[in-house]
């Protein structure tokens, strides 16, 4: 059985009692093109180290992961309400990849290696930010951000975290988006010719290869 069967069978279905069949097109094929760049990108930045992905918001990536067999540290709990009550053993073997904004969830684990989607901490200093002048980069991060999640946000209560499940709706959409993403081959280049606009979601003329 692959990860996805495994996933929907065994994580979708005990909770909304099906398996969709149809995908959730929620990024447009550009967005999944440079969502798909970022993570070979995070990829070679982590390099020997552990990859961390800390947060619901970076599941996306944790299905690319899946669906190459790429080895990760998958924390869905971890937010800004509820890091302070997250422990890492071994943090100079991690290297967390985030969406962004200003470094506060690897700042506060205590992690000196990090890649962000989006970094706005310090307008001159762009190495944190996986491609350093990406343009949208920012509007990307806002609406993977604003992605359907199968949980809610993680907090904090009595020193342990709690993190439950979404609405049933926002879960099995956010099943359709796992199918979506998992099964999605959009190419690895956007038409450099092609005007990226805020219509089409991105904010960019430039082209991606890698």
């Amino acid at each position: 059985m692959g990860w996805l069967q495994e996933h929907m069978e065994n994580f979708v279905k005990p909770y909304i009692g099906f398996i969709p069949q149809d995908a959730y097109p929620y990024f447009s094929a550009e967005e999944l093109t440079v969502i798909k760049n970022a993570w070979r990108s995070a990829k070679a930045a982590c390099g020997e180290k552990k990859m961390l992905l800390a947060g619901r918001d970076v599941f996306i990536f944790e299905i690319l992961a899946r669906r190459e067999g790429y080895p990760t540290i998958f924390i869905p709990e971890c937010s800004r309400s509820a890091v302070r009550a997250i422990n890492l053993e071994n943090k100079e073997e991690l290297f967390l990849f985030d969406t962004g904004f200003v470094g506060t969830i690897p700042k506060v684990l205590g992690l000196q290696r990090f890649s962000l989607l989006s970094y706005s901490a310090n307008k001159f200093d762009q190495t944190k930010q996986i491609f350093p002048h990406l343009t949208m980069s920012r509007h990307l991060a806002l609406k993977i951000e604003s992605s359907p999640k199968y949980w809610e946000t993680g907090r904090a209560q009595d020193g342990r975290v709690i993190q439950n499940f979404s609405q049933k709706g926002e879960f099995e959409n956010a099943a359709r988006l796992t199918l979506a993403i998992y099964t999605n081959s959009a190419p690895k280049f956007i038409n450099k010719r092609k005007v990226l606009t805020q219509t089409g979601g991105l904010y960019a003329k430039t082209s991606f290869g890698f």
